[in-house]
């Protein structure tokens, strides 16, 4: 699966939620169409946060946090992303996507000294725990999705949820076990993603498997590596580092 495609999943699971709700009145359905049309993240903020204040008892409640959650993801705050995507686990424990988004969130911004670092992997652990349990069971957002695409998509949840638990075990250092977990997700996945070969290698050097960090991070810089914003690539990063290990 390639990341539009993730994506257009994503947002039609979106859609089908927002569409399946009522609109009090005219000006609340006006209201979510602001949101579901804003032009940018920034905007698209602005509209749902109006929308929540205005209409506090909206049924768009869910849709609406998870839009908010979408668009500071967008713009890489992550800080505001969970803050939104724990609302929405209020409204609807059982989301799938919110659960996996946290699940590999929250790890990916847990620093070694956090003083919580072990609550805040422990909860990011329950989250994806959640979701490898729902995801066999899930229905169709939309009937007309194919097959395919659907399985696909399913495969995809599987492997972001093996790939947390992963990351979730290199920040406590147990290497062996992060590895085990980032093969099972590269084993799922319906398309191999640059970013899982990363996280593999990474801990395939902690676990002092350095032959085996090599291949990996070489298949992650094959699939187009870990681009940083200042134009650098992380994943070329971690194999200098790699390679310079006894």
């Amino acid at each position: 699966m390639n990341r539009f495609l993730r994506i257009s999943v994503i947002a039609l699971a979106c859609a089908s939620l927002m569409f399946s709700q009522e609109a009090k009145s005219q000006e609340e359905l006006d209201a979510a169409l602001a949101v579901q049309n804003a032009s940018d993240p920034n905007a698209r903020i602005a509209a749902a946060q109006t929308l929540l204040t205005e209409y506090k008892d909206t049924e768009f409640k869910e849709w609406a946090n998870q839009m908010l959650m979408a668009s500071y993801q967008e713009l890489n705050d992550l800080a505001n992303m969970v803050v939104y995507a724990e609302q929405i686990l209020e409204i609807n424990p059982s989301n799938v996507e919110v659960l996996l988004e946290l699940a590999y969130a929250i790890p990916s911004r847990t620093r070694e000294f956090d003083l919580d670092k072990a609550e805040k992997l422990s909860r990011a652990e329950g989250y994806a725990t959640k979701a490898l349990a729902l995801v066999p069971n899930l229905t169709k957002p939309d009937p007309a999705l194919p097959d395919d695409q659907w399985l696909n998509a399913k495969k995809d949840y599987m492997s972001r949820g093996n790939e947390s638990l992963g990351v979730i075990e290199s920040k406590r250092e147990n290497y062996d076990a992060a590895v085990s977990w980032l093969q099972k997700a590269i084993d799922v996945a319906p398309q191999a993603m640059a970013m899982t070969y990363y996280h593999l290698a990474d801990a395939q050097l902690g676990a002092g498997k350095k032959a085996e960090a090599i291949a990996a991070i070489n298949q992650s810089i094959t699939l187009g590596g870990v681009p940083l914003g200042g134009g650098g690539d992380a994943a070329k990063e971690l194999k200098a580092k790699i390679e310079a290990a006894n």
